[in-house]
C-alpha cells in the first residue's frame, strides 16, 4: 500500500530557503514529503493549485497583503505558515494577514518546525484544536523582543509579554490591575487617550511616540503602534506594540537605551 506523502509549497524569496527547509523537514520525524518551492516573484506565473497542498511556508520579504491575495486567487486551500524575524510587528503582520502559524527564523529548530506543521494540518481538519492555535500564539508573543500588551478600550490592562514586565519593572499579576495612563508620563496621556479615540473612528493603525515611567521612576521612550481587536464585528480592546524609540533618547530623564536592552536582555 502506497504511504502518503506530506506535499509542501514553499514560496520564498531567496535560494537558500529551500535548502534550509528542505535540511529541517529531512531531520523532523514527518517521514516522506514533497517540497515544492517556487520564488515570491514568480506565484502569478503559477495554475491554479486548489487543494493540492497540505501546507503552505511563506519565507519571503514581499509584502505580505500581496502575496495572500496572489495565493488566493490561484486557489491555495492550504493553511498558510508563514517564518518571521523576531520582530513583534513582524509577527503580529503575519496573523493579521491569515497566517494559520509564525515561526522566528533565528529561533526555529527540526522539532519545532514539525511540531508546526501537524498543528496547523490538525487545526485545519478540525475546529477542536483553536485552543492549541491560540498557545502556539501565545507562545510567540511571549519570544517576540518587542513589549506587546492589550488594553480593553478604557485602559485597563488585559495582557502583557514578558518584555513588558521587564520593562515597566511590574510582575504580570500587578500589570492586570493597572490602567494604561498609571505608566504613561502625565504629560503622554492627552495625546494617548486621543489616539484612541481616532483608532475607533478610523480603524486604521495608529502609531505614537511617548514615554512610560517605570516602577522605580525611569522614564522609558517608547514608539506604539496599536490597533484594535474585535468581537462580531465591534471593537473590544486595543493591542499594542511597543519599541524603544531611538528619536527620544536625547530628552532628560529617560532611561539609557543600551542599557535597557541590556537589562531585557538579561532578565529574559
Amino acid at each position: 500500500m502506497e504511504v502518503r506523502r506530506l506535499k509542501i509549497l514553499l514560496v520564498y524569496d531567496r535560494s537558500v530557503s529551500c535548502d534550509w527547509v528542505f535540511n529541517l523537514l529531512t531531520k523532523s520525524d514527518l517521514g516522506q514529503f514533497v517540497l515544492d518551492c517556487i520564488q515570491s516573484q514568480e506565484l502569478s506565473s503559477m495554475g491554479r493549485q486548489g487543494s493540492s497542498h497540505d501546507l503552505c511556508l511563506i519565507d519571503s520579504r514581499e509584502e505580505r497583503s500581496a502575496l495572500f491575495a496572489q495565493l488566493h486567487m490561484l486557489g491555495v486551500e492550504a493553511p498558510v505558515v508563514v517564518v518571521t524575524s523576531d520582530s513583534g510587528l513582524d509577527v503580529l503582520d503575519a496573523w493579521h494577514h491569515g497566517a494559520a502559524d509564525c515561526l522566528i527564523k533565528n529561533t526555529v529548530t527540526a522539532p519545532d518546525l514539525e511540531e508546526s506543521i501537524c498543528a496547523v494540518i490538525a487545526y485545519a481538519r478540525t475546529s477542536e484544536a483553536s485552543a492549541l492555535c491560540q498557545r502556539y500564539y501565545l507562545g510567540l508573543i511571549e519570544h517576540t523582543t518587542d513589549l506587546i500588551f492589550t488594553h480593553d478600550l478604557e485602559g485597563n490592562y488585559t495582557s502583557i509579554n514578558r518584555v513588558g514586565e521587564v520593562v515597566f519593572g511590574y510582575s504580570r499579576e500587578e500589570i492586570l490591575t493597572m490602567n494604561f495612563r498609571q505608566i504613561v508620563a502625565p504629560e503622554c496621556i492627552e495625546a494617548w487617550e486621543q489616539s484612541i479615540w481616532r483608532l475607533l473612528e478610523t480603524c486604521k493603525t495608529e502609531s505614537q511616540q511617548l514615554q512610560v515611567v517605570t516602577r522605580i521612576g525611569e522614564r522609558i521612550p517608547l514608539m506604539l503602534f496599536s490597533h484594535l481587536i474585535y468581537q462580531n464585528g465591534t471593537p473590544i480592546s486595543v493591542q499594542s506594540v511597543g519599541r524603544i524609540s531611538s528619536e527620544m533618547l536625547a530628552l532628560p530623564n529617560v532611561a539609557p537605551s543600551d542599557l535597557l536592552a541590556e537589562r531585557v536582555r538579561f532578565e529574559l
